[in-house]
């Protein structure tokens, strides 16, 4: 302060200037106090120390209201409430701005010096109180859906509800207004209707467009074959849009894969034939016949067709396009003199006749007899050797054969010789138990003069076929 006394002179125009005792004496009173004839709206603070100035600006501001006129009554909302507050620092630092400056001692003797309140606002605040204080008044709107019907072929909407929200138009400018005057004031607050976002006009719009999708005829056809999808096939490949103002689109992948769903019945594999051929190459007949296949060559294409034709809502029919798989066939050479035997045996194929109704066997190369044809024995009425082409897969040359007679006893049979196997447990054998032949009395087997089952045993290799049949 010694500083500011060695310059403590005024000399101005029309203001007496402060000399001696009298002069540094007031300087040194107000040097820490609000100049005399300073206020804060209204509020007289001059001789006032900081703290007395704050604690006044406190007071007044904590008591300052805003009576807010509800729908249903009033509720009173501090400043703090509303996120309003008076920046009582920056308010200090303007009130005693003037006692850094000299010639504000002489002006304040003569002249009333009013200072503005600094405010401050917090709008987050500010929202957050009318949220809470709108919560048992608002309510939420509901958005308009568009979901599939039950029925699974068509969309159906469920309307949006308004919603309502409570608001206090201009309560942030009567709050910063208190503030600044730090006065009391009111405001009304009103019910105020929302809209939803989704409104029912706009999710029917989307509704109505998925529809029209449904509504699409989109068929594919195969020759005379016809292949439409269902509604409920064509509503489940709708995909609708999150923005309602978009237009619904078609799933792509669901056609394409509701089209190979068809196309499995459309394509066909060849079915290869099996025909004998003369010894001179000549049909003889047809075993199975051959059929050719079917491919569909542009799946994709019809796919591709159709999804754009959904898509875009007009009508179109695809057309399958298929290329023919030809047939094979497999064919067998019959050896000369084999055409009209039990057997279509190839040239040097050798293969047994059994004869049933004549009781004989016969060996063949080809279509010529090996051997002579011999009389045999084979099953009884009760136990009958089974009828079929078989192929010798087991030899024995001695063994004992067990088995049940047709009444269900056993019976067994040892030193059987020369066993070919040829369909499970019947076989080809000697049989030395019979003096005469050309009958039926085995348990299923081909009973054979020894020499003869001698002969089969080593003539015929494992795989010889053995044709029995009546």
């Amino acid at each position: 302060m010694r500083t500011r006394l060695k310059v403590l002179t005024w000399v101005g125009i029309g203001v007496p200037v402060l000399v001696g005792a009298a002069g540094a004496a007031y300087a040194t009173y107000y040097h820490d106090r609000a100049l005399p004839g300073s206020s804060v709206v209204g509020i007289d603070v001059a001789g006032l120390t900081r703290d007395e100035v704050a604690n006044a600006l406190r007071a007044k501001a904590d008591g300052v209201v805003i009576d807010l006129k509800l729908p249903d009554g009033h509720k009173q909302a501090s400043l703090a409430d509303l996120g309003t507050a008076v920046d009582v620092d920056a308010t200090l630092a303007r009130v005693f701005s003037a006692n850094e400056d000299w010639s504000s001692y002489a002006k304040a003797l003569r002249e009333s010096r009013p200072v503005a309140v600094v405010t401050t606002a917090d709008r987050t605040k500010l929202s957050a109180f009318l949220t809470d204080l709108g919560e048992s008044y608002a309510r939420r709107p509901v958005d308009a859906t568009v979901s599939l019907a039950k029925n699974k072929e068509s969309f159906t909407v469920s309307p949006g509800v308004a919603g309502r929200s409570l608001e206090a138009t201009g309560l942030a400018d009567i709050a910063a207004q208190a503030a600044a005057s730090l006065t009391s004031s009111a405001a009304t607050t009103s019910l105020v209707d929302r809209e939803p976002e989704v409104t029912t006009a706009e999710a029917k719009a989307l509704a109505d467009k998925a529809n029209a999708v449904v509504q699409t005829a989109a068929e594919m056809t195969a020759g005379e074959r016809t292949f439409a999808p269902s509604e409920a096939e064509k509503a489940s490949w709708v995909t609708l849009p999150a923005d309602v103002a978009a237009a619904p689109e078609v799933d792509a992948a669901k056609v394409t894969a509701w089209v190979a769903a068809h196309v499995k019945s459309i394509d066909t594999a060849p079915t290869s034939g099996m025909r004998y051929l003369t010894s001179t190459g000549t049909l003889l007949r047809v075993i199975t016949p051959a059929s050719d296949g079917t491919q569909v060559t542009n799946s994709a294409d019809v796919a591709t067709s159709l999804t754009a034709a959904l898509d875009g809502g007009k009508d179109t029919t695809a057309t399958v396009k298929t290329k023919v798989l030809p047939a094979t066939w497999t064919e067998r050479t019959l050896a000369a003199g084999a055409e009209n035997l039990a057997y279509p045996a190839v040239a040097g194929e050798k293969w047994v006749d059994v004869n049933l109704s004549a009781h004989t066997m016969t060996p063949y190369v080809g279509g010529k007899a090996a051997a002579s044809t011999v009389k045999m024995v084979h099953g009884a009425k009760d136990t009958p050797s089974d009828v079929g082409t078989f192929h010798i897969y087991m030899k024995n040359p001695l063994m004992t054969m067990t088995g049940q007679n047709a009444d269900g006893t056993d019976y067994e049979t040892p030193d059987v010789p020369w066993s070919s196997f040829y369909n499970g447990g019947e076989a080809l054998h000697g049989a030395y138990w019979r003096k005469t032949w050309g009958y039926a009395a085995s348990h299923g087997c081909i009973n054979l003069p020894i020499p003869t089952a001698k002969w089969i045993y080593d003539w015929a290799p494992i795989g010889t076929p053995v044709v029995v049949h009546n």
